[in-house]
Order: structure tokens, then C-alpha cells, then sequence
């Protein structure tokens, strides 16, 4: 079929299923945004190429689809990288495609506008995958390439650069079929190994990582808990994994100290799809069970931080529906019915945070109370977010989107803007920070423009409130990290949203209530003080230092 290489690049698009991309229009990639005239792909205006990216990313976490922004060169896919790097330390499906210069002046550094010496080298490090189009006719089989790599093993972000020729031209060229996936087997004796493991395990436990989400295994693993009648904690990008009220959900408070306590009495841990990151374990000084089964996809990540007795490389969904079926044919086992100890490990925790920090519990009551069930809540890094990320209860896979190995600011509203582009009927619910906030609270204008009611909870200590008390422990006295903000309510009007302050934590529910019935967009600026964390033991440490 004859088009241009922009066209080409649409309907690659078409072919892999794309049903929405973010991106900013530049003078190198006008020939795509030409061809999406013509195209039934909905396209979302960003105010800046980072927003764009960190939407497509929302929108990659909150549908499981692949999320797909649209850069022009240079600054415009520079722009881009830290969202990229956060989507690749959270294994999130982020498709960048990028224009370039012309094709023969690439490296030349003649002085072009928009040329960067080197972009695919920008890009290697943020991408578990990035390649160049060369000609016309190569734009489908790089981008059919591209739809491979972001579903094969683990997920990353993969990006694609096209010179601008090479999207101006005029040829024949085919788009191939839709790139097939196909999903990870285990070996079978490492099954059966887990399997035996785990069949003779007296105080079994589960830790469930982000892996559980991306791969769609949460009803497996719900299955097997049940069947081993297993206590299953969660790592942070795996909440969801379970229903919090679940009886053997024992929370994403595993870094707590009675919660290390409670790890200490298991035998065996099965973990699945989770990488022991350092904020995860404590700097890797959680001490786990006995025995360890790791599930993941990734063969990096068997021993990199923790040796596995018995590592499982596979998908976690067919890893955990193989053990499923070894089970269901097994000898029937009376396993002991842990719930009430669960119960009481979460009671504990509770308490030992409200008597520490009561307003942070009380903050997390309020939330969860005013919030429908099946709210997607976006978190970017802020005091509220890091309370909300051990102690508030998901019920849903893919709603809790958190910024986590990357910690990026800034992440909350674009991301939050995505997911509601992926899922439309659910409310989204940001929590930011005065400090996020600022980085891309342009892209208020985006939720307005295109009827994308998102409510940002803008909890505002006029500081960078996790890293003010941090030099005060550490040093006695602060530089850099208070702030002058604007007056939040006013700026948020002067975007066409709605907007209120609050003075009180207890004021949080009914306003939010409000907000999320209106349908519209809002931002709640909450001024009410939010403690220091006392779940993990980096900031408990700071807080009883204070």
C-alpha cells in the first residue's frame, strides 16, 4: 500500500490494537500528527513531553494496555526520559516514538535544529529496548518489533526513533499482522520443586510483588493462598494483588517491626514477580524466611539481592496456574487456619502507628472511608502518598499507581490523567504534594480541555516535607527545603477546574465526597500537618529522632 512514513506509523498503531496516544506536535513529526487526522486513535495534547510520557504511562498501569507517547527531536524526547526511566524501574509498557533529523545529517552535528548528537544512546539506559526506522518501508517491521519487545519477558518501555525524511516519504509498504505474545512457561522440575516446597511447608507465606499485576496473576495467586491458606503480603507496586479485606491479605506493611517478627516465625516465603528492592527490605536487611521460592520472569533477578532456594523462571500467571494444578491433585492437607493471626499482625501495626503518629492513621481511616471501592489512586511522593502506600487498603489489581523505584515527582497528575483515559468509569485520585505539584500542574489544563476529571488531593506543608525533617535529624538545620507556593486554590480556578481549602484532616472525607459526585475536576489543597511515616524504618527513625 502506498502512504507516507507518517501514515505508516499510524497505522502500525492501528494494527497492535492503540487506542489513545499522548504526545506534543514538533516541526520533525508533523507528517504523523497528519496521519492521525485520518485515524480513529484518540490523541491527548500534553503541556510538556514529560507529562505526555508519565500519562502514557498512567495508562499503561491503570489497563494493562500498552501506553503510547508521541516526541518530537531532541529536547522534546530528552523531555521524556525520566518518565521513561520510571516506567522501566516499574516494568510498565511505554511505547516513545520519536522523530529525528534528516536521516543523512544524523551525527553530523552541522547545527540542525532540535539535533542531539546521539538520542538512541539517551534512550538505551531507560529502555529495555530503542531502535532506529531507517527507510519507509522499515517503519512497520521496527515498530512491529517494538510491540514484541515491550510483551516478551519482562516488561520494560521500548522507543523508536524515525528521521523526518523518512516520515515526509512517499512509498509502498506493508503493515505486518499484530505483533504475538506469548507468555513465559516455567521448566517443569522447578515447578515441582516449588511444589514440594511449598507441600511441606508448616507456616507458608506469600509476598507479592508487581510482577502479580503486570501479568495478570491475581486470581491464581488468590487461588493458592487460599488453597495453602497462606498469609499474603504485598511489596508496593503489588498491591491490589489481593482484596485488602481479604482474611489472609496481611497487608504492604512487611517493613514494619512487628511485621519482621511475624516473617521470622514462616519456614518457607514464595515470592512472586518481586525484585527485593532496597526500599522493599529495608536496605536488604529484612531477614526472610528459611526458605525461599522466587518466581519471576526475569533470570537477572533470581539472586540478585536474595538467594533463592528454589527459583522459577517463568510468567507469574502460568508459573502460579502450573502450582495451582500440582495442588488439585495432590493429597488433600488440613493446612491451620492463620486468619486470626493475621487479624491481630494488622491490629498491631495499627496500633503501634496510631500511638506514634496518630494523625497519619487517622488521615489513612478518612481516605479509605470516603473512597469508592474500585478508585484508582495515584500517588506521587509526598508525606500522605508514603502513609497511604503501607497502610491504605486496595481491593482491585491496577488501582494503586505508584512511582516506586524511580521516585519520581511529578508523576501524580499526568499519570492520574492516563488512567483515567484507560478507565473512564472509575474515579482517579491523585495525592501530591505542594512540591509535585509544581513540577506539572500544567497538565491541569489537559484534564479540563478533554473532559478528564481527575481530583488531586494537594496536601501543602510549604516544604519538602520528607526531606526537611531529614536534615534537621541529620544535621540540626535546613537548606532548600522550604518553599513560597502560590495560592493553589487560585491557580487551580485559573485552569477551569474547582477548587477548595482544607484545614483538617476530618474535613477530607465529605469534600472529597463532594469532588468525586460532581464528575468534574477538582483539586483539594489540605493544609492540615501530615507526620513522618513510622511504617518503614528509615523514617521512624527520623521521626523519634525529632
Amino acid at each position: 500500500m502506498r502512504m507516507t512514513g507518517g501514515e505508516a506509523v499510524v497505522s502500525s498503531l492501528e494494527t497492535n490494537r492503540v487506542e489513545a496516544v499522548f504526545g506534543i506536535p514538533g516541526v520533525h513529526n508533523l507528517a504523523i500528527y497528519d496521519a492521525l487526522l485520518d485515524s480513529g486513535i484518540r490523541h491527548i495534547t500534553a503541556r510538556h513531553e514529560q507529562g505526555a510520557a508519565f500519562m502514557a504511562d498512567g495508562y499503561a498501569r491503570a489497563s494493562g494496555r500498552i501506553g503510547v507517547c508521541l516526541c518530537t527531536s531532541g529536547p522534546g524526547l530528552l523531555n521524556a526520559v525520566t518518565p521513561l526511566g520510571t516506567a522501566y524501574c516499574d516494568s510498565s509498557p511505554v511505547l516513545c516514538i520519536a522523530s529525528q533529523i534528516p536521516s543523512g545529517a544524523i551525527g553530523s552535528e552541522k547545527g540542525y535544529i532540535h539535533e542531539c548528537r546521539d538520542q538512541l544512546a539517551c534512550l538505551r539506559p531507560v529502555t529495555g529496548w530503542c531502535d532506529r526506522a531507517t527507510t519507509l518501508e522499515s517503519i512497520p517491521d521496527v515498530l512491529s518489533e517494538a510491540f514484541s519487545r515491550i510483551g516478551t519477558g519482562r516488561l520494560r518501555p521500548v522507543a523508536v526513533e524515525i528521521p523526518c525524511d523518512i516520515l515526509d516519504a512517499v512509498g509502498k509498504t506493508t503493515i505486518p499482522a499484530r505483533a504475538d505474545v506469548d507468555r513465559a512457561r516455567p521448566a517443569a522440575e522447578q515447578i515441582e520443586r516449588a511444589f514440594q516446597l511449598l507441600a511441606s511447608a508448616r507456616r507458608p507465606l506469600i509476598w507479592a510483588g508487581g510482577g502479580v499485576v503486570t501479568s495478570g496473576a491475581s486470581d491464581e495467586l488468590r487461588k493458592l493462598a487460599e488453597h495453602l491458606r497462606a498469609p499474603l503480603a504485598t511489596t508496593v507496586l503489588g498491591k491490589g494483588s489481593l482484596p485488602g479485606d481479604h482474611p489472609l491479605s496481611a497487608g504492604a506493611a512487611i517493613m514494619h517491626p512487628a511485621a519482621s517478627e511475624f516473617l521470622a516465625s514462616c519456614d518457607v516465603m514464595l515470592a512472586v514477580g518481586s525484585r527485593f528492592t532496597q526500599e522493599d527490605t529495608n536496605d536488604w536487611k529484612l531477614p526472610l524466611p528459611e526458605s525461599l521460592i522466587h518466581i519471576d520472569v526475569d533470570a537477572a533477578e533470581h539472586g540478585r539481592n536474595y538467594q533463592p532456594t528454589v527459583p522459577v523462571l517463568g510468567d507469574a500467571r502460568e508459573s502460579l496456574r502450573e502450582l495451582n494444578a500440582l495442588f488439585q491433585t495432590a493429597e488433600p492437607r488440613d493446612w491451620p487456619d492463620r486468619t486470626g493471626e493475621i487479624a491481630e499482625l494488622k491490629q498491631r501495626i495499627i496500633d503501634d502507628c496510631r500511638a506514634l503518629a496518630p494523625d497519619g492513621v487517622e488521615l489513612v481511616d478518612e481516605l479509605r472511608a470516603a473512597l469508592p471501592r474500585d478508585t484508582i489512586i495515584v500517588s506521587d511522593l509526598t508525606l500522605a502518598a508514603y502513609w497511604c502506600r503501607r497502610l491504605l487498603d486496595v481491593y482491585e489489581p491496577r488501582t494503586s499507581i505508584y512511582p516506586w523505584g524511580f521516585c519520581t515527582l511529578g508523576f501524580g497528575i499526568p499519570a492520574a490523567i492516563g488512567a483515567k483515559v484507560a478507565c473512564p468509569r472509575r474515579p482517579v485520585v491523585v495525592l501530591s504534594g505542594d512540591g509535585g505539584f509544581l513540577f506539572n500542574c500544567q497538565e491541569l489544563a489537559v484534564s479540563v480541555e478533554y473532559d478528564i476529571p481527575i481530583v488531586v488531593l494537594l496536601f501543602n506543608n510549604n516544604s519538602f516535607g520528607v526531606l526537611k525533617p531529614q536534615q534537621l535529624a541529620r544535621y540540626g538545620r535546613t537548606l532548600a527545603a522550604d518553599l513560597q507556593n502560590p495560592e493553589f486554590v487560585a491557580v487551580a480556578r485559573a485552569f477551569g477546574m474547582q477548587s477548595q481549602k482544607i484545614t483538617s484532616i476530618e474535613e477530607i472525607g465529605p469534600a472529597l465526597g463532594t469532588a468525586l459526585d460532581s464528575g468534574q475536576s477538582w483539586v483539594l489543597e489540605i493544609t492540615a500537618e501530615i507526620p513522618l511515616p513510622v511504617m518503614d524504618p528509615g523514617l521512624r527513625a527520623i521521626h523519634n529522632a525529632l
